[in-house]
């Protein structure tokens, strides 16, 4: 009963707070895909690549991978403000973790069609809290720490984020919530993600500044490599893309690490 109250109040909680018109925007460039801890990929409660764990779009959960962890994502969308163009924004990530416990995870994000240009986010995030039968998941983290991307809009964010596994029937429901500054706009932000196979999950949420909805297909299965999202951002458009996980040595994340930082300037 306790789960069934939660997941009702957080839903309508999302769609109240949707309602209400930011009045700032975010960067442009952040509308669309999360590069942070379950953006487009869904994760078991230890951060590991698993259909039945949480997925979400644009906001973060507080899985986060750990150790030889790694994924790299490519993803295209409208964004909204005076800086869209008719063209799609693309982006691409990628991402490594490290560490059983406490797990940390950096990533970095080209935010432009310009590959060599000095566009790139880096974010990282620190999981604090392991989940337990009565407590969340914690973490927390910062998004374009370098504040690359201030010129269309608010970019360097820091957050906290707590997500928690219900599981209803014999179906589980994740929910995250959080607030952050920056790209969140000094908002709350939160999500539902329901795994409903091995291969399909569905997410709604609010990032701080709108409604997203996707859903995540894995065709190799739940432990596949390959996910593909699809979604919605209600006040941007359409998002479609895929992201690749898989195990990487540490000194080959270190090294595809410093390369992304060299080619930041």
């Amino acid at each position: 009963m306790n789960g069934r109250l939660i997941l009702t109040s957080l839903i309508l909680t999302l769609f109240i707070i949707s309602g209400v018109i930011a009045a700032n925007k975010p960067s442009t460039q952040y509308s669309n895909i999360s590069p942070l801890p379950g953006g487009g990929i869904a994760l078991d409660t230890k951060g590991r690549p698993d259909g039945r764990g949480v997925a979400q779009i644009n906001i973060p959960v507080a899985y986060t991978p750990g150790a030889n962890q790694s994924n790299v994502g490519f993803y295209g969308g409208s964004h909204i403000g005076e800086f869209s163009s008719s063209l799609p924004n693309g982006s691409g990530t990628f991402g490594a973790g490290f560490g059983s416990f406490p797990r940390i995870y950096f990533s970095a994000m080209q935010v432009s069609s310009l590959l060599f240009d000095d566009s790139k986010a880096l974010s990282a995030q620190l999981q604090i809290v392991e989940e337990t039968g009565n407590a969340p998941a914690l973490a927390v983290g910062t998004q374009d720490l370098l504040d690359k991307e201030h010129d269309t809009g608010p970019g360097k964010a820091w957050y906290v984020v707590a997500t928690k596994l219900f599981v209803l029937g014999k179906r589980n429901i994740y929910l995250s919530a959080g607030y952050g500054s920056g790209r969140f706009l000094d908002h709350c932000f939160g999500g539902v993600s329901i795994p409903i196979s091995d291969n399909l999950n569905v997410a709604v949420e609010y990032d701080g500044f709108q409604l997203n909805e996707g859903i995540t297909w894995r065709p190799g299965g739940r432990f596949g490599k390959i996910t593909v999202l699809a979604g919605y951002n209600n006040r941007c458009g359409f998002i479609l893309g895929a992201n690749s996980a898989g195990q990487l040595p540490t000194a080959i994340q270190l090294a595809i690490g410093a390369i992304l930082v060299a080619l930041r300037e």
